[in-house]
């Protein structure tokens, strides 16, 4: 295991044992009110492994884990199956299927986003770069992505900015704005961990850390998260305030892959109204 992810190991797994309070597994707060979350001790003992291998895992000084030590280690500390998948691709014990991220869109696919109308859609690839959207979407941002430049055009660093941006998604204030940065950060976090040699998503990352403390302070923070189908607000550029329910279509063409984000309503009167609010 190369050292770099020896150490990232310990991190996230001392991260994970401060945010988890005594009370969860019996233990009493009081008694360990110097120390947050769990203690390493308490710790290997759920797991049933020695105090002293575990503090060398948690100090990244540990070659050789086994699948057995992981799987007990996930269950000790709680994670949850995106954040064990994340534990176990560091490790290198669970093989994960990697392509390379979509960097351009064939005339199908553009045609496909057409036929979408008017529910409004966004293809994006691991990097968060914004390879096309239909006309509803760009309806409902309000701005003309296209004649954005290439390099600017990715959803992280227009919500980081692009104020135009923040109004659409509702960010509205710093809170608003890292509740949004822990999960795009926890996204691109779980795919560095699946390709730790890619340059060009190390130099993404390292921008945003730089132009953003808010960013870096999520980053920092050592979660790690997948995309999810749940409900959105935006402020829709026509219609205002709008709540819609996301819908999540990955793509493998060869060795790249993307993700279609398309935007549903509630029922057909939401529907109608975005019809109006993509040809307003």
């Amino acid at each position: 295991m190369l050292e770099a992810a020896q150490k990232q190991i310990g991190t996230f797994l001392r991260r994970k044992r401060e945010s988890l309070a005594p009370e969860l597994i019996g233990l009493s707060k009081a008694s360990r009110a110097r120390t947050p979350g769990l203690r390493r001790e308490d710790v290997a003992v759920i797991a049933g492994i020695s105090t002293v291998w575990y503090s060398k895992i948690e100090r990244g000084k540990a070659d050789g884990i086994s699948r057995e030590v992981l799987v007990a280690l996930a269950r000790a500390l709680r994670l949850d199956d995106t954040e064990r998948q994340y534990l176990m691709t560091l490790a290198g014990v669970e093989a994960v299927p990697i392509h390379d991220p979509c960097m351009r869109v064939n005339r199908d696919t553009l045609r496909l986003l057409g036929q979408i109308d008017p529910l409004p859609a966004i293809l994006m690839n691991d990097y968060f770069d914004i390879l096309s959207v239909n006309r509803a979407y760009e309806a409902m941002c309000g701005l003309a992505l296209a004649e954005i430049p290439e390099a600017e055009r990715n959803y992280v660093g227009l919500m980081l900015g692009e104020p135009a941006w923040r109004r659409f998604l509702q960010v509205e204030d710093d809170a608003a704005l890292e509740n949004r940065l822990v999960r795009v950060a926890g996204t691109l976090r779980g795919v560095h961990a699946a390709r730790p040699c890619d340059l060009a998503l190390a130099a993404r990352i390292l921008h945003f850390r730089e132009i953003s403390p808010a960013f870096a302070r999520c980053w920092e923070r050592e979660s790690v998260a997948r995309p999810e189908e749940v409900h959105f607000s935006f402020t829709h550029a026509v219609l205002g305030p709008i709540i819609l329910r996301k819908q999540i279509w990955l793509n493998f063409n060869g060795e790249t892959s993307g993700r279609l984000n398309v935007y549903h309503p509630f029922d057909e009167n939401g529907f109608a109204r975005l019809a109006h609010g993509a040809t307003a």
